[in-house]
């Protein structure tokens, strides 16, 4: 959270000019500054030269560069006292206390500022007392720095001096954000802001904007907090980059998951801090690359990090920094398995220190991982003290927090054999984390979660399997799965800005898929691409939330809809493969097996796939036994269960990418793959659309033209669009409101980022962005491309790619593939496809009849195409 730039002024008229300049814009400033100097040089007037180089300093301050900062600011007050302008030194010495303090030496910024306060008196020396309230928040004497706030706010409205009311508002507002009054930091920073803007002094407004998305983080409000952060950082581009900026960016992206962003953030952090000397930042950032470490699953390098930001704090004198880096530093030994009674001694010491000077949450975070330990080492009495001491985190925290601490609380009362205690608090903190995730607009980040919720929901599934019954874990299977996918759909496409950048991305994406260029040109389109791409992400990521949405799964409900199918759906607990069979009204659950097996063989499946795809001549062989390995390791444990009619199966992990179909017990069976019972369910309930038959074949594969006219044939009236007719924009206004859609093209999933994963058209690319601007989907849609069908899954089986992405879109049943596929075999799938759904069988049936009927030869093509949703 970055605080206010202060500047000092006097009596002069440059002094005055010059100030809410540099608040407004310190490039103009700069000019000015720099000019004035001249002019005061050469006229000979020390006291206005003290004034432009004291300007100049605080230019750099502004633009984050200490040691220029301080360069100029001791030349003032070198000249100052030079010529007897006692004043003038005093000012410039109060500036350059906040200067040393940057710089990373706050001992000598308090005997700094305590300089320039004997010397200065009246309104002059209460911006100096504010000052000093700065460096003493910075130090950890929050009391004492509040107080002084206060007075000097008195002071400066009784003066009318509204320049520094802003100052001492904004700084104030920083302080209370810090200890968790997110209330009062948002009035502060509010009327700070007001007074600003009416001031002119854009700058300034902006860096409160900044600080104003810092309290919206601290209170979990994510989408609110990215927009203010990006809207600062658009109007504070010319003053170059902000370590403390990056810092609180990382932050936030720590906390929903965005790691490889976050880490990008603190990195540019670090540089920005070794640019510009800021060594007062350094600490924090070496810190925050800690926690980036935990979150990342590396231990040690977070170990050394905090251990490094530690030494920083303890040099610079910063007992709370310090203690929040001990914190860190315990996390990590922890993680690497090597706790004893005295860390969580040690911990409980630290939280308790944290929470006495007034940091409420990294206090209640300590607290909390200090119970998370106490559970582990067996000292249950000590972790319900520590969750009693951290009571309030579990109704005033952020979601985040209560979540850990509701699961906390689950894991004391199981331990405690309070069977029933543990279930209320694991179903209490669900309803938090539920009530998160839907706060979370952007798909990306509601599908992210948390590995404290994923942990949570494990935990609450356990219990019901173990105390409820096969049907009520099969209820609660529901708010531990594929949550996100319930929630109601964004539309990031609808955004203007996003809907230009898509449409230039799809035009470099086409120029790079086209004749190659130069290498410069390609390297050029390709930065281009990468700006373009994370441009949409951030802008995604801002979507407001909704309602929060709990998943409800009536069980006779769910049989009732199913009929004749038989539901399998799969969960990996603790790494054993569990199933939950709903056949006719029974639930069964099953031990299926250790999933570490059925992983490997699925791996050397999708390699098999792949080299008889590509033509490699043992690669059916390979995959027949392969194929066969999985149907007994999945199959043979449920054999019984199954019977011989359709089948609805629900994955879990590495199994949502699985052809199915390939597994001998399954070949010529209909099936539907669905991400949970409750998605399957709604799908099912999609009613049937009376709109056109879309046939959309474009020239990027081989045969996709052929393989649409070919339908079209047997079906008349289909609107039918290839060749260069076949673009996205057309394509997806054809394709809004149609019954059935068919996109014939070259398919790719990206594992960098499944939401961009795509079909490539005639005029470029139509990813998963693209596809948010269908108002009403097609209730069917085919897509018939290489890998069409895989998607990302992250803890809690939550899905991002093309079909969770039409899925959750309203789309009732979409045929993809989970792998490479053949165009001339595609072809000859689809054609039997549509000629068996004209006979009148459902979407699964009629795939399953095609694939039955399908050369042999061609089935690592034909059979990696899978029926998802309602079926």
């Amino acid at each position: 959270m970055t605080a206010a730039s202060v500047l000092p002024t006097a009596d002069d008229a440059l002094a005055q000019r010059l100030l809410p300049i540099v608040m407004a814009d310190p490039g103009k400033a700069k000019n000015l500054a720099e000019t004035a100097l001249r002019e005061a040089r050469r006229d000979g007037d020390p006291a206005r030269e003290a004034v432009a180089l004291r300007a100049l300093g605080l230019v750099a301050r502004a633009r984050h560069d200490a040691a220029a900062a301080a360069q100029h600011l001791r030349a003032s007050m070198n000249l100052a006292r030079r010529h007897g302008l006692r004043v003038h030194e005093a000012e410039a010495r109060m500036s350059h206390a906040l200067i040393l303090d940057d710089l990373g030496r706050p001992s000598a910024a308090l005997k700094e500022i305590d300089r320039a306060v004997a010397e200065l008196h009246g309104h002059r020396r209460v911006r100096a007392t504010m000052q000093r309230a700065l460096i003493l928040r910075r130090l950890g004497f929050d009391h004492q720095a509040m107080e002084l706030y206060r007075g000097a706010l008195r002071a400066f409205r009784t003066s009318g001096d509204q320049v520094w009311e802003a100052r001492t508002l904004t700084n104030r507002g920083v302080l209370h954000g810090y200890r968790g009054n997110l209330k009062q930091a948002e009035n502060d920073l509010r009327a700070a802001q007001a007074l600003y803007n009416r001031l002119g002094m854009a700058t300034a407004a902006a860096q409160v904007e900044h600080n104003l998305g810092f309290v919206a983080a601290q209170a979990g409000d994510v989408p609110t907090a990215l927009a203010r952060y990006d809207r600062a950082h658009d109007r504070l581009w010319s003053t170059g980059v902000d370590a403390v900026s990056l810092l609180d960016r990382a932050d936030l992206l720590l906390s929903v998951r965005l790691l490889p962003e976050a880490e990008v953030a603190i990195r540019a952090a670090i540089d920005a801090c070794t640019d510009g000397h800021l060594d007062s930042v350094l600490g924090q950032a070496h810190l925050m690359l800690a926690r980036h470490g935990l979150a990342a699953g590396a231990p040690e390098e977070s170990k050394a990090a905090a251990a490094a930001a530690r030494r920083v704090f303890q040099r610079q004198g910063r007992t709370v920094w310090s203690a929040r880096a001990r914190v860190a530093e315990i996390a990590a030994v922890v993680a690497l398995g090597k706790p004893n009674r005295g860390t969580l001694r040690e911990l409980r010491s630290v939280a308790a220190h944290l929470l006495e000077a007034g940091w409420l949450q990294p206090g209640w975070d300590a607290l909390l991982d200090a119970a998370q330990l106490a559970v582990d080492l067996g000292e249950l009495y000590t972790a319900r003290e520590l969750l009693t001491e951290a009571g309030a985190a579990a109704k005033l925290g952020p979601a985040p927090v209560r979540v850990r601490w509701w699961h906390i609380r689950a894991r004391v009362e199981l331990a405690s054999g309070a069977v029933n205690e543990s279930i209320r608090a694991a179903s209490s903190g669900l309803r938090q984390a539920d009530a998160y995730r839907a706060s979370l607009g952007a798909t990306e980040l509601r599908v992210r979660g948390s590995a404290e919720t994923a942990a949570l929901a494990g935990l609450r599934l356990r219990l019901a399997l173990q105390h409820g019954g096969p049907a009520t874990a099969l209820a609660w299977a529901q708010r531990c799965r594929a949550a996100a996918l319930s929630l109601p759909p964004t539309h990031p496409s609808t955004d203007p800005v996003v809907a230009r950048h898509l449409t230039e991305l799809r035009r470099i994406n086409g120029e790079l898929a086209a004749a190659p260029t130069g290498p410069q040109r390609t390297s050029r389109l390709l930065r281009r691409q990468r700006v373009l791409e994370a441009e949409i992400r951030r802008r995604s990521w801002r979507a407001p939330g909704s309602s929060p949405h709990t998943v409800e799964l009536s069980v006779p409900a769910l049989a009732s809809a199913l009929g004749e199918r038989v539901l399998v759906e799969l969960l990996d607990i603790d790494g054993l493969l569990h199933a939950l069979v709903v056949r006719g009204r029974r639930v069964t659950h099953r031990i299926v097996g250790e999933i570490g097996a059925v992983r490997a063989e699925l791996e050397s499946l999708r390699f098999a796939l792949h080299s008889q795809v590509l033509g490699h001549a043992a690669g059916g062989e390979r995959l027949g036994r392969r194929a066969e390995v999985l149907d007994r390791l999945l199959l043979s444990p449920l054999a019984d269960l199954l019977g011989d009619g359709p089948l609805v199966l629900v994955p879990t992990g590495a199994l949502h990418a699985l052809p199915w179909g390939m597994l001998p017990r399954l070949r010529g069976r209909s099936l539907t793959v669905a991400p949970s019972a409750t998605i399957w369910l709604r799908c099912v309930d999609v009613p049937t659309a009376d709109g056109n038959l879309v046939l959309v074949g474009a020239d990027s594969a081989e045969q996709a033209a052929d393989e649409v006219r070919e339908i079209a044939e047997d079906r008349p009236g289909a609107v039918v669009l290839v060749g260069e007719q076949a673009r996205v924009a057309p394509a997806l206004a054809a394709l809004d409101g149609a019954a059935i859609g068919h996109i014939a093209s070259h398919g790719e999933f990206r594992v960098d980022n499944p939401l961009f994963s795509f079909l490539m058209l005639a005029d470029g690319q139509l990813t998963v962005y693209d596809l948010t601007a269908l108002r009403r989907p097609p209730a069917l849609l085919v897509l018939s491309g290489c890998d069409t069908g895989l998607a990302a899954v992250h803890p809690g089986d939550e899905l991002m790619g093309l079909v969770a992405a039409l899925l959750n879109m309203g789309t009732s049943t979409v045929i993809a593939s989970t792998g490479p596929v053949d165009d001339g075999a595609t072809r000859h799938l689809m054609r039997a496809f549509y000629g068996h759904l004209a006979k009148g069988l459902g979407p699964a049936a009629a795939l399953a009849a095609a694939q039955a009927s399908a050369d042999p030869r061609d089935r690592a093509s034909t059979d990696s195409f899978v029926c998802f949703g309602a079926g």
